[in-house]
């Protein structure tokens, strides 16, 4: 009987590896808590809020899931190569991994996107087959129009309205006990509040997995010398349109402007220049990949790449345990700048990809992996 197996070292794209490391690191950046109001008053927190918005916040989620779906494409490749049930599989797989998404959302973390990605298979699994033109406008439609409309729903014609009190979210991460963080965690969760929170973002998530899907057809990462006019337009664009509308993003984030009827097309226009520059950070990536030196230098991100299910439920860990009050009273979360909550989460990635790289040495992936994998090959 034909079956899979885990992906070899030799068979790996070593820039996907490099790739989904870094957006582990955009990801910890941007996940961190770290509390507006109460934290220390440092002249850097303006400084670094502006950078975060331009460069960091919804990038690297939004590259996370576009590899996630470039995984989903080398998966189904490997299946039609070994002439193998990949349907049967692939559903068994995205069902354990909406267990395992489950778990990290309510028992450490409600921001969980694994849940979401979960969804997002079974729909890419139903729409493996069509053409390179219809999954283009299908990304176009859910990762920008949908996603727009949904936001502008939800910020000015009232669509997001909550049952609980939003004191509820400033007490989660300093709740006095675990049992208190679970407690107001489970109320919060966005997976529980469904309706109101998670539409936009089982939306827009899709629409990044299918276009992660679109790369794989096309040979992304395999054959970057055949799409050296694609990358520099990637480049371009990433660039001159990426960067303005993170630039908009922040006024809106910092309540500089307000969204009115005036300004309808501003949700769509960021979307879509935020997906630009996330497409421009893998092809800038991806270009560099082939200097020796900076292949050198990023070689550790391939170890948490590697881990990298392991490594996002371990940053959660970290959140809990040692920025949030629920484990211990001296919890970090509102009594360092943002620049000492940046650099604490360096430091834990270091320490992460230091971890990584000791069980790899005598392991083929990570602990939850091999648990996800084996359950799922058998």
């Amino acid at each position: 009987m034909k079956n899979f197996a885990p992906i070899i070292k030799i068979s790996r794209i070593q820039v996907v590896d490099v790739l989904r490391g870094f957006a582990l690191l955009g990801v910890l950046l941007a996940n961190v808590p770290y509390d507006r109001l109460a934290a220390p008053e440092n002249e850097m927190n303006e400084v670094l809020g502006f950078f975060y918005d331009l460069f960091v916040n919804r990038k690297f989620i939004t590259l996370f899931s576009m590899l996630f779906g470039f995984g989903f494409y080398i998966q189904l490749t490997r299946a039609e190569q070994k002439g193998i049930n990949f349907q049967r599989y692939f559903l068994k797989r995205m069902g354990l991994l909406f267990l395992i998404g489950t778990a990290h959302c309510f028992l450490l973390w409600n921001g969980d996107i694994i849940m979401s990605y979960a969804i997002g298979g079974v729909f890419l699994l139903l729409v493996r087959n069509w053409s390179l033109k219809r999954l283009t406008w299908l990304t176009v439609i859910c990762s920008v129009f949908l996603t727009g409309i949904l936001f502008i729903g939800n910020a000015t014609l009232g669509w997001q309205q909550h049952t609980y009190a939003f004191d509820r979210v400033l007490e989660h991460p300093i709740a006095n006990s675990y049992f208190e963080y679970l407690a107001i965690n489970f109320r919060i969760a966005p997976w529980v509040n469904f309706v109101q929170d998670m539409p936009v973002t089982l939306v827009f998530t899709f629409g990044n997995m299918l276009l992660g899907f679109i790369l794989g057809k096309l040979n992304f990462f395999r054959n970057p010398k055949s799409l050296r006019r694609t990358y520099r337009v990637i480049l371009l664009l990433g660039l001159a349109l990426g960067l303005p509308s993170s630039y908009l993003f922040y006024w809106v984030n910092t309540g500089n402007l307000e969204l009115d009827i005036s300004l309808f097309w501003l949700p769509f226009a960021v979307i879509g220049g935020m997906m630009l520059q996330t497409l421009a950070y893998m092809a800038l990536f991806v270009k560099l990949n082939a200097i020796p030196l900076f292949k050198n230098m990023t070689s550790w991100f391939t170890y948490v790449g590697r881990t990298a299910l392991s490594n996002y439920v371990l940053q959660s860990v970290f959140y809990v345990f040692v920025i949030f009050h629920a484990i211990h009273e001296n919890g970090l979360y509102g009594t360092i700048s943002r620049a000492e909550t940046y650099m604490i989460a360096v430091l834990f990635f270091v320490i992460q990809s230091l971890l990584s790289y000791l069980w790899l040495r005598k392991n083929k992936q990570g602990p939850i992996e091999y648990l996800w994998k084996r359950f799922s090959y058998h």
